[in-house]
């Protein structure tokens, strides 16, 4: 098996299910990953205490068998979504100590999939960008380099973080926001792979809005199969 980090989402589901490994296992490489790789800037806000409580609440789903799909998967929050008691930003320091008071539809539907928070991803400001340098908490940082140059390269953005985090393994896939490229093209820049949905398919409530007629949250993930997978756990309507 690759480092638990490694894994895809298909493939943890199924090691999960097998009993093969713990969410809590596959929770605490992603975590010792986070700790090394500061260099890329990716993961601004850390909710360890958070990611371990949901793990071990998600190992007793699947012992039990009340087991979906993303049931025990770590995941990265972009900071533009908004996560009950834990910092969102935007990325900007006008919102600097913002805590809210509620969920955003995308995220309370992922973790009542199961799914695990590891932290907030770093973005542009407000999602307004194409290169991840326009953040408060400074620029993220592409995992990838060009040939033997030493060279920080751009992850792309808004959703910059995302990438970087997904690309260098950090977790097992992240969610992004798209409203003129900002989930696809960083996915590119990175190699990895992102899905802009049909305006609507995810619900937009507790996402910071940039413009509101065009902005989308998707899946930011390794491969196709996992973008399907996660995206089902993200959509559907919201009365």
């Amino acid at each position: 098996m690759a480092e638990l980090n490694g894994l895809k989402i298909a493939e943890a589901r199924d090691a999960l299910r097998k009993g093969d490994v713990t969410s809590v296992e596959l929770t605490e490489a992603c975590l010792s990953a986070i700790e090394g790789a500061g260099a890329l800037n990716a993961v601004v806000h850390k909710t360890p205490e958070i990611a371990l409580e949901q793990a071990r609440a998600a190992d007793g789903r699947i012992k039990a068998g009340d087991a979906p799909d993303m049931c025990g998967i770590p995941l990265g929050i972009k900071d533009l979504f908004c996560t009950r008691g834990v910092a969102s930003q935007a990325a900007s320091k006008i919102l600097d100590g913002f805590t809210p008071e509620y969920e955003s539809t995308v995220t309370r539907q992922l973790f009542e999939s199961g799914a695990v928070m590891l932290g907030k991803l770093n973005m542009d400001e407000f999602a307004m960008g194409s290169s991840n340098e326009t953040s408060t908490y400074g620029n993220a940082v592409n995992p990838w380099k060009r040939g033997n140059d030493e060279a920080q390269l751009t992850p792309g953005g808004s959703s910059g973080g995302s990438a970087s985090a997904v690309a260098a393994d950090l977790c097992l896939a992240a969610t992004g926001t798209d409203t003129g490229g900002s989930i696809r093209q960083p996915a590119a820049f990175t190699g990895i792979t992102g899905i802009k949905p049909t305006y609507g398919r995810c619900s937009r409530w507790g996402i910071v809005a940039f413009a509101s007629s065009l902005d989308q949250a998707g899946p930011m993930t390794k491969d196709v199969r996992d973008a399907a997978i996660m995206l089902e756990a993200m959509c559907g309507h919201d009365p």
